[in-house]
């Protein structure tokens, strides 16, 4: 797989350049790397899977938290690059991590009342759509929301937002070349006034719409895809404009078989 840059800021508490290496000093073959990692293991075992291949085990790993065992999550870690190499499984130490969340993916036109809140927007000169492999996409979204000093109450506003990607295989914008999706956000609580906005990494598994996107084309991937969305300069619902963020597929994934 080509080599890929992500960056993910998460209601400004992490700010991350994905794979980019921070050495700790001119004669310190200490790197830190962060990166975009499937995570596996048991439960209080952890190891973490790079989309190119390696995985790496942390030596500290009584530090980390519970984490969701099949998520996906970036991590940064530290290693002497001296004696390992970067495309290579290793062990390390594990400085930081930070799960993705899931969104829903539904193969269907999205309905009106299927969003109630607007996007601010779904990239910036930093963070742009990415995958995992050709069927786990990772949209950053930077949305409003109330923040609060009180963790319990911060968590529970991030956890009130939800996202949801719709395919629908009769939408006239597709083409046998162009996919396009509708990403849609949900609020639990429409009355509560958010005013500050952060962007966040979401997940989501589009293999069931790759596979409706084949059998109603007749091609197995198209050449780009088209993310639809309801931006607004404001946290209001009501003055909402529909924009489109057009990302590369087929050219990132058909000189490797080892997405296939």
């Amino acid at each position: 797989m080509k080599k890929q840059k992500l960056a993910v800021v998460f209601a400004a508490l992490l700010t991350m350049v994905g794979f980019s290496s921070c050495l700790n000093g001119e004669n310190d073959p200490t790197v830190s790397p962060q990166e975009l990692m499937k995570v596996n293991g048991v439960v209080g075992y952890y190891t973490f899977t790079s989309a190119y291949g390696y995985t790496i085990t942390p030596l500290n790993m009584s530090a980390l938290s519970s984490l969701d065992l099949d998520s996906y999550a970036i991590v940064q870690y530290s290693y002497d690059s001296s004696l390992l190499e970067w495309d290579e499984s290793k062990d390390v130490t594990i400085n930081n991590v930070v799960n993705i969340q899931d969104g829903m993916v539904f193969s269907q036109a999205p309905e009106e009342e299927d969003g109630n809140a607007p996007i601010y927007t779904i990239s910036s000169s930093m963070a742009q759509p990415t995958y995992f492999d050709k069927y786990n996409l990772f949209i950053p979204v930077t949305y409003y929301y109330k923040n609060s000093s009180d963790t319990d109450d911060l968590t529970a506003e991030l956890n009130s937002h939800d996202f949801v990607l719709y395919y629908d295989s009769n939408d006239a914008e597709s083409t046998d070349s162009r996919l396009v999706l509708h990403l849609r956000h949900n609020v639990s609580d429409t009355e509560v006034q958010r005013s500050d906005y952060g962007r966040e990494y979401r997940h989501f598994n589009i293999a069931s719409v790759l596979s409706d996107y084949a059998n109603k084309y007749g091609v197995s991937m198209p050449d780009k895809i088209v993310i639809e969305y309801e931006k607004s300069s404001s946290s209001s619902y009501e003055n909402v404009s529909s924009e489109k963020v057009e990302v590369e597929y087929k050219s990132l994934f058909e000189e490797t078989s080892s997405n296939n």
